[in-house]
């Protein structure tokens, strides 16, 4: 995590000392990917791995927003499971406009959740439901094209769809720091 931070850092750097005074667009339909560095914590064991993650929104005003944000990780585990890990989350979100280059975001909502456990002669897979939250820093780098650092927390029971590994239902919690690029149209 320590590398995705520096690197977030120095690339918020390097656009602020580049940045020209030009007001960027914070209202209409937007869209964008990310880099995530993701850890999930599942009863008393957490994992850590890199993932992807698409997301998009409205944002109605320069302070609100609806968001949806689409991650997955499948390098979790260890040398003997594989572990993959996902979510599908729906929030409003909350903007403060710094200035017309920076903004600082939070967002509350719900999410869609899945695990699938594979090692050892099983195949297990996990869903359900939870509740996001997540706090961000956005950069206008032009008037349509936004960089954005973001940490982001997803919790949930989730069950099983089988019970191969004789557990019905686990608590998980999915941490991810991200950072992310998209288009404001």
């Amino acid at each position: 995590m320590k590398k995705l931070s520096l690197v977030a850092v120095s690339l918020l750097s390097a656009l602020v000392a580049g940045q020209a005074s030009a007001a960027a667009d914070t209202t209409g339909f937007y869209v964008g990917g990310a880099l995530n560095r993701v850890a999930v914590d599942v009863v008393d064991d957490s994992d850590t791995g890199t993932g992807f993650g698409v997301y998009g929104g409205y944002n109605f005003n320069e302070w609100f927003g609806l968001e949806a944000n689409l991650f997955a990780t499948a390098d979790l585990g260890d040398r003997d499971t594989d572990v993959t890990a996902g979510a599908l989350t729906f929030t409003p979100k909350f903007t403060l406009q710094i200035n017309d280059m920076f903004s600082a975001y939070a967002k509350v909502g719900v999410a869609s959740m899945a695990m699938n456990f594979d090692g050892f002669g099983f195949d297990e897979d996990f869903t359900g439901f939870g509740w996001t939250y997540g706090v961000g820093i956005n950069a206008a780098v032009t008037e349509r094209l936004n960089v954005r650092f973001s940490y982001d927390v997803t919790t949930g029971d989730l069950d099983a769809d089988h019970s191969y590994l004789n557990m019905k239902d686990i608590d998980t919690d999915m941490k991810q720091l991200a950072i992310g690029v998209h288009y404001q149209f």
